[in-house]
């Protein structure tokens, strides 16, 4: 019960506290070198996050977003321009949460010369209004006994799981070879958990940048997993 009440709340928890991804530790495409967009772009970043009891909760964002050159690196911008919140009737107070979201995007931010996300720079997520509460109130469905408990089986791996999941991927713009890295996930009074992220991205066929990019972050405690998923696209602005 404990396990799939925390899991459940989790995956509500880093949807709407922000969701990223490992530094990169690959190079980025050696054939190609980072070519920038020239004008302005439309950056979507689907985020879905799978239910223990087979829904799903879906964040759509999309921003407008233009690359200028800084030093020997570039800055990117972005303008929010839509987000979508698709959730089971029962979680939609939580839905609500991520919609009012001021911290939904990590812009500005800087890129070095090969198009990677410069260490350190913006894209942490800070806190978020609302959150705390939100999930304090999805937990307190549970059973009365189970309810401390859960909000700090909760805290805990999302601390853990906020060192794999801080940051969007460093080669997002510019994405090198597929890579996968899993982590243990230290669990208080429940078995030991993991925490496995695969990304893996295309580049435009005519120009070097990124078309569009896939992580899958699955964290797995006591013989129960949940499946988070993240694409992006990069693409013409109307």
């Amino acid at each position: 019960m404990i396990v799939r009440a925390a899991l459940s709340a989790l995956a509500i928890v880093l949807l709407v506290a922000g969701s990223a991804a490992a530094p990169a530790t690959t190079m980025a495409a050696q054939a190609r070198q980072f070519d920038p967009p020239a004008g302005p772009m439309k950056l979507t970043r689907v985020l879905e996050r799978r239910l223990g009891d087979g829904k799903s909760v879906v964040v759509t964002r999309s921003w407008r977003v233009r690359f200028h050159r800084q030093g020997a690196g570039y800055l990117v911008d972005g303008e929010p321009l839509e987000v979508a919140v698709e959730v089971p009737p029962a979680l939609e107070p939580l839905a609500e949460v991520e919609r009012r979201n001021p911290q939904a995007g990590p812009f500005p931010i800087a890129l070095d010369r090969q198009g990677r996300i410069v260490e350190g720079g913006p894209g942490a997520a800070g806190p978020v209004p609302g959150l705390t509460e939100a999930a304090r109130a999805y937990v307190a469905r549970r059973s009365p006994d189970r309810q401390a408990e859960a909000m700090d089986y909760v805290a805990d791996v999302q601390r853990a799981g906020a060192r794999m999941a801080s940051r969007w991927p460093g080669d997002l713009f510019f994405p090198g070879p597929a890579r996968e890295r899993t982590a243990a996930v230290p669990v208080p009074g429940a078995e030991a958990g993991e925490v496995s992220v695969r990304f893996e991205g295309t580049l435009d066929p005519a120009d070097g940048h990124l078309a569009s990019a896939r992580r899958r972050i699955v964290t797995r405690v006591g013989g129960s997993e949940r499946i988070s998923l993240e694409t992006w696209r990069l693409e013409a602005f109307d």
